[in-house]
């Protein structure tokens, strides 16, 4: 970078230098018709030139060769430096104030030019810088992509080590022992940075023979890591326009840091809030659904127990099925909230494999044969309906849930309809009542946890716990597809769900079972 200035420099004194010479060159030509304020004219030109085009220096190189090349040649007596007529002296001295003083200007509004372009430069790069920060997902990702960044400003190896990584069972920092922290100087300035809080190494004032430079990660609540930085070309001199840009950016991915620290805290804390009102709201479930059936149960046993001798056959029958349908209404409520669990705490294993939503659908019909025996139940699947990749046991669920809703629900004798059709790349599933359905604009609710139809806990045995639609769309989310509920014309609501035709290879689809 040294070797690449110094040329720079080396081609504006040469550029400044040819510039005076062209313009000399022009007024030698044109001599006999020039006057000598003319040629003092066209030499102020070279000069404007040189002024506009390079720095300083190069510029005040043309003034003084301009001056001397008008006195040399074009002031008699000629080819020397003596001036004879004292009025020249002046006319030295106005090309000398026009030059200093189109020099200084031109120079000023060339770094002022600079300086907007560095601003604009160091602004860019700390927008792109945050704005990837900002898409960054995990904490993995948020490094990697703030030491990218960094490395466009001094390429060469860049590390972030957060503070859990630096500090040691005593609090003081522990240091790599290879890498760029394997020289002592390293290790110094690294400790400097840390302790005082300032960039210290490579290209700072502080630890300057260091082949690394050394930036802490700092915010109010303290240090959260360090930024490690080793040039590519250790000689090469930091401008103070690049070492404004690196801790800017430093400072950018600094603060990213603190906000990802603050969201995860934040997120945890929500997850703990969330889980203990699922678990308040469980067990307030478990103690006012519980309660009916176990009641019933209790009832039952206590009567076969007490007058068994007393009790005829057609009792004794309707109390044993009194207990067998409490059990099984129990078993139902503990496996809803156990589903329940599941979905929210987002553990719910989906194994998909090819299968014929029918036998889903036929299995979840008849382990409901005894409660929908009041409601005529109409299956339209047309016969081409493709196979679909689903968890079996899980659609099942959905379909015992959606169908005990539309029983629960719907006076005896109401129909329920259930309907499948291929459409854009998923096969839409339809369970439609005719009972008096929801209230408008609760259409999204009756997905929350515990909402009840009517907008209040039942406390009859018919009952349901409220979690079966919560449980339903969490399952069919699990498979890609989504759940919602529209009202029927004519009265009635129908829920409708898609199952997405992708999954695992076509080679996995069940074999046909041998008869």
């Amino acid at each position: 970078m040294r070797s690449t200035a110094g040329s720079t420099s080396l081609r504006e004194y040469a550029g400044a230098t040819a510039g005076v010479l062209v313009a000399t060159a022009l007024c030698l030509l044109l001599r006999s018709r020039l006057a000598t304020v003319d040629v003092a004219m066209l030499l102020l030109v070279g000069v404007v030139v040189a002024a506009a085009r390079y720095r300083l220096g190069p510029a005040l190189l043309a003034t003084a060769l301009s001056i001397a090349v008008f006195d040399f040649l074009f002031v008699p007596p000629y080819n020397t430096f003596n001036v004879v007529e004292p009025r020249y002296f002046l006319t030295f001295g106005v090309m000398l104030v026009v030059a200093l003083t189109l020099t200084r200007l031109t120079a000023r509004i060339r770094e002022q030019a600079e300086a907007a372009a560095e601003r604009e430069q160091r602004t860019a790069a700390l927008y792109a810088m945050d704005r990837e920060l900002a898409d960054a997902g995990a904490l993995s990702g948020l490094l990697k992509t703030a030491e990218q960044h960094l490395a466009l400003v001094v390429p060469g190896e860049v590390r972030i080590l957060l503070a859990e990584e630096i500090r040691g069972r005593d609090g003081r920092p522990a240091w790599p022992t290879g890498g760029m922290f394997e020289s002592a100087a390293a290790r110094v300035a690294a400790s400097w940075a840390w302790e005082l809080e300032e960039p210290a190494g490579w290209g700072m004032p502080r630890g300057g023979e260091a082949d690394a430079l050394f930036a802490p990660l700092k915010r109010p609540g303290g240090l959260l890591g360090m930024v490690a930085i080793r040039p590519q070309d250790p000689d090469r001199t930091l401008s103070e326009n690049a070492r404004d840009t690196l801790l800017a950016l430093v400072d950018l991915a600094a603060v990213g840091l603190e906000r990802r620290t603050l969201a995860e805290r934040g997120e945890r804390a929500r997850s703990e809030v969330e889980a203990e009102q699922l678990r308040t709201a469980l067990l307030s479930s478990l103690s006012h659904d519980l309660r009916t059936p176990l009641a019933s149960i209790e009832g039952a046993a206590s009567s076969l127990l007490e007058s068994p001798s007393k009790l005829g056959g057609e009792n004794e029958r309707e109390l044993l099925e009194s207990i067998l349908e409490e059990s099984r209404r129990m078993t139902r409520l503990v496996t809803n909230l156990l589903d329940m669990v599941r979905v929210e705490t987002g553990t719910l294993a989906v194994h998909k494999s090819w299968q014929p939503l029918e036998e889903a659908l036929g299995v979840a019909l008849l382990r409901l044969e005894d409660r929908l025996h009041a409601h005529p139940v109409s299956a339209r699947l047309p016969s081409d309906l493709p196979l679909v990749p689903i968890d079996e046991l899980l659609v099942e669920q959905v379909f015992i849930n959606l169908l005990e809703n539309a029983a629960r629900y719907t006076d005896p004798g109401t129909p329920i309809e259930i309907s499948a059709r291929p459409e854009n790349g998923s096969v839409v599933v339809e369970v439609a009542d005719r009972g008096p359905g929801v209230p408008p604009g609760e259409e999204e609710a009756v997905f929350e946890r515990f909402y009840q139809a009517n907008g209040t806990a039942s406390t009859d045995a018919g009952a349901g716990s409220g979690l079966g639609l919560t449980i339903c769309r969490g399952i069919i989310r699990a498979h890609g597809g989504k759940m919602w509920l529209e009202q029927r014309q004519g009265g009635g609501a129908s829920v409708r769900f898609t199952l997405p035709l992708s999954g695992p290879p076509l080679d996995e689809v069940p074999a046909e079972p041998v008869t």
